[in-house]
């Protein structure tokens, strides 16, 4: 079964966890792995109200958890540049597919 990778964008706010973006890599694991190892923040959780960015392996519908970052305004805004290059550079210069989201 084929598995997709994604980046999910988390705000962790008052004791609720706030999903409010998510970033489809495909399915090449090698490739998402290389762009979250990319991304600006720590690896440690800045506090209870704070701003994370999820790695994770869709397995039949399913979200296992590969890696996660703690980032500021800042980082998120420059991890976003980031991820959309790799976007880009995936599906057009290296040909692999990526599905838009439904």
């Amino acid at each position: 079964m084929e598995s997709t990778l994604a980046i999910m964008v988390v705000l962790h706010l008052k004791g609720t966890k706030i999903t409010y973006g998510k970033f489809t890599l495909g399915t090449d694991r090698d490739t998402a792995l290389e762009t979250f190892n990319m991304l600006k923040g720590e690896k440690e959780s800045l506090g209870a109200c704070m701003i994370q960015m999820e790695l994770i392996q869709e397995i039949a519908g399913l979200p296992v958890p590969l890696g996660t970052i703690s980032c500021n305004l800042e980082q998120l805004k420059e991890n976003a540049g980031i991820i959309s290059k790799e976007i880009f550079r995936i599906a057009q210069l290296d040909d692999l597919e990526i599905k838009p989201l439904q």
